[in-house]
C-alpha cells in the first residue's frame, strides 16, 4: 500500500499545473545590459514572474551571450536562457565553439527575431568590404562583444573567412576589443575603435545608438563568403534599408534566430508553464522590445528555429494548441 500511495503522489506532481506548486527561482542568461536580449529577457521575467506560482522570481542575467549560455544551461546554473540555433547546434553535437556535447539541452521557444552577422565601420577609413583589410594589411581596431558572445564567435569566423586571424590585425598594427556595448558605443563616438563585428537585431538599442551619433557603414558580405560560412549553420539573409539610422541600403549578410532554451533537468510543469507564457503573450513582447515584432508563435517549435530538441513541457504546450500534431 505504501508504494501505491507514492505511486499516486508521483502521478499528481508530473501532472499538477505549476500554478499549485511552490515559489520557485529561475535565473535566466542573456547579455550584457545594452543589449536586446537583455530587454528580452527582462520583459519575459515579468511576464513569467504573473504566470509562475506567487512569490517566484526571475532572475535576469547580464551574462554570457550566444556561446556561453547553452554551457550555462548544460551545468544548470541557469536553467533558463537565450541562443541561438547555431550556438544550439554546434552545442549539442560538441563541435566549433563546444569541446564536449552537451545533449541535455533543450528548447523552449524558438524564431523570437532574426539576427544578422554584421560588421560595421567608419565612413572616413573608405573600407568597402572587410577583403580591403587584408589586401591593404590595415591595423584596424577591432571591437567585438566579450568572449562567450556570438557577436565575438561569429566575428572571428568571417575574420577566418576572410583569412583574417586576430594575430594577423595586431601584426599589421590593429588591435582587438571584447567588451560590453556600452564601451562600443563610446569608443565609435570617440574615434576609438574602427570596426565593429557583432551580431544584431532591427532596432537594436546599442546598435542604434552607434548609428545614429557615429558616422559609419555595415558592409555587406560578399556570396563566397556567405557560401563559405553555410557549413556552420549560418543562412543567407538580408538586413532590409534603414533597419538602422544613415542605413539606405540593404545589407546582404547571413542570419539566425534567438532560441529560448533550458535543460532536460526542468520539471515538465515549469517548462510548459513558461513555454505558454511566451507564447500566448506576443504583444506585451513586442511592446517590450520591437525586435521581436516578428516571432510567430505558431510555428516556434519548429526543427528549425530551435536547432535542439523540444523538453517535454514545451511539446506539451504546442500540442495543446493544435500548432504541432
Amino acid at each position: 500500500m505504501p508504494r501505491m500511495i507514492a505511486l499516486v503522489l508521483l502521478i499528481v506532481l508530473v501532472v499538477s499545473p505549476v500554478s499549485a506548486q511552490a515559489p520557485i527561482t529561475l535565473a535566466f542568461a542573456t547579455l550584457d545590459a545594452g543589449s536586446a536580449w537583455y530587454v528580452y529577457g527582462a520583459t519575459m521575467a515579468e511576464l513569467l514572474r504573473r504566470a509562475l506560482p506567487a512569490g517566484s522570481n526571475i532572475d535576469v542575467k547580464p551574462f554570457a551571450g550566444g556561446v556561453g549560455n547553452a554551457k550555462l544551461v548544460a551545468r544548470n546554473e541557469t536553467p533558463l536562457a537565450l541562443s541561438f540555433t547555431v550556438t544550439n547546434r554546434w552545442a549539442f553535437d560538441g563541435k566549433e565553439a563546444y569541446d564536449t556535447k552537451l545533449q541535455n539541452l533543450r528548447g523552449l521557444v524558438g524564431g523570437l527575431d532574426t539576427y544578422y552577422l554584421v560588421a560595421v565601420v567608419q565612413k572616413k577609413l573608405a573600407i568597402d568590404s572587410l577583403k580591403d583589410i587584408k589586401d591593404k594589411r590595415l591595423g584596424v581596431r577591432v571591437f567585438t562583444q566579450p568572449i562567450g558572445a556570438l557577436g565575438e564567435f561569429g566575428g572571428r569566423q568571417l575574420l577566418r573567412a576572410y583569412g583574417i586571424a586576430y594575430a594577423d590585425l595586431k601584426a599589421w598594427g590593429g588591435s582587438t576589443s571584447h567588451v560590453g556595448y556600452n564601451v562600443i558605443v563610446d569608443a565609435f563616438k570617440d574615434g576609438r575603435a574602427d570596426l565593429l563585428l557583432a551580431v544584431v537585431t532591427p532596432r537594436h538599442p546599442s546598435v542604434t545608438e552607434l548609428t545614429t551619433f557615429s558616422e559609419v557603414k555595415f558592409l555587406a558580405i560578399e556570396p563566397d563568403i556567405i557560401k563559405a560560412l553555410a557549413p556552420l549553420g549560418y543562412t543567407p539573409a538580408t538586413m532590409a534599408a534603414n533597419t538602422f539610422k544613415n542605413q539606405p541600403e540593404p545589407v546582404k549578410t547571413v542570419g539566425f534566430p534567438t532560441v529560448l532554451i533550458t535543460n532536460q533537468e526542468l520539471p515538465e510543469a515549469v517548462a510548459y508553464t513558461v513555454t505558454k507564457t511566451v507564447v500566448d503573450n506576443k504583444d506585451a513582447l513586442v511592446r517590450g522590445h520591437a525586435g521581436l515584432a516578428q516571432f510567430d508563435p505558431i510555428t516556434a517549435w519548429q526543427p528549425d528555429k530551435v536547432g535542439i530538441p523540444l523538453h517535454p513541457g514545451a511539446e506539451r504546450a504546442y500540442r495543446e494548441k493544435g500548432w504541432m500534431k
